[in-house]
């Protein structure tokens, strides 16, 4: 369900990575949810929603439980702050 929303805005696309599906908007990975593989738990997404100080990539990136329907419009709106830094981040290349 997530992932077919994320599909509908401006310059997304989903692609396979590391068992899991990967969204990108332009070049930059912004989300990534669980397909064959999960995270902690099979309930959980990552988004990179980093604030310009962690110096890995690693550090970057966040976990999200969804434990209940409630968490699906807090999930939304996250992924769609991840979405629009992807593109502040994508400006400063």
């Amino acid at each position: 369900m997530l992932g077919d929303e994320m599909l509908r805005w401006p310059q997304v696309r989903a692609h396979p990575m590391f068992g899991m599906r990967a969204f990108y908007r332009g070049k930059i990975v912004f989300a990534m949810l669980p397909d064959k593989r999960a995270f902690e738990n099979a309930d959980s997404i990552m988004y990179k929603l980093a604030s310009g100080t962690e110096k890995s990539e690693g550090k970057k990136w966040k976990l999200l439980q969804l434990t209940t329907a409630e968490n699906l419009g807090a999930a939304l709106d996250i992924l769609d702050k991840a979405y629009d830094k992807a593109k502040a981040s994508a400006r400063k290349k």
